[in-house]
């Protein structure tokens, strides 16, 4: 019984330690968009534990289903409405091993990219999920949002906007309306993400 104890123990350390790391990585990647939203010019976000939560479920739903969809863990809309946010978007990607690859996939991606570098954004969560029965692995999500802007506090104008009625593959389902290139980022992901 002394042996399974410490067996015990010693896997709750390491799930413990995973966890752990996997912090430090979701602080590196919120780092990484803070230090390239800075390079535009823009704010650094904070991590924000709501936002997290939003992106932890999402990318344990595309790891447990191994499906790489915006809809998987129910609509994005749903998944944020207990939130108080002004403009909010999520980016998902699937099958890159590292916060780097994935960062520079969204970067090289319009409607991923524009999301990153919404103007307004100050708040930010992240996860990674993995799944090694599925087909990608590793699955990835990131919820970024303005809470400064939220209905009651001093920023107006800025509100989340559903497009429910697209296919949700590498593409955008939200951005502000107050961003003047959401109908080209909506129109580019529509088609081409």
């Amino acid at each position: 019984m002394k042996g399974l104890g410490l067996a015990g123990g010693l896997v709750g350390a390491l799930v413990l330690s995973a966890a752990l790391v996997q912090v430090a990585r979701a602080e590196d990647i919120v780092e990484m968009i803070s230090k390239y939203r800075q390079q535009h010019g823009l704010s650094a976000v904070k991590v924000d534990p709501e936002l997290t939560k939003v992106a932890e479920r999402q990318a344990k739903a595309m790891a447990d289903t191994g499906i790489m969809d915006h809809s998987v863990a129910g609509s994005f809309g749903s998944r944020i409405s207990g939130i108080h946010t002004g403009m909010a978007a999520e980016n998902i990607a699937a099958g890159s091993k590292t916060w780097s690859d994935t960062l520079r996939m969204w970067e090289n991606s319009p409607g991923h990219n524009a999301n990153l570098l919404q103007g307004h954004a100050d708040t930010i969560g992240v996860a990674v999920a993995r799944n090694d029965q599925t087909r990608y692995k590793v699955f990835w999500a990131m919820v970024i949002a303005d809470k400064a802007g939220a209905p009651g506090n001093k920023k107006k104008g800025a509100r989340v906007v559903a497009d429910d009625d697209r296919p949700h593959n590498w593409g955008t389902t939200y951005s502000s309306l107050d961003n003047p290139f959401t109908s080209v980022k909506n129109f580019v992901c529509k088609y081409l993400c």
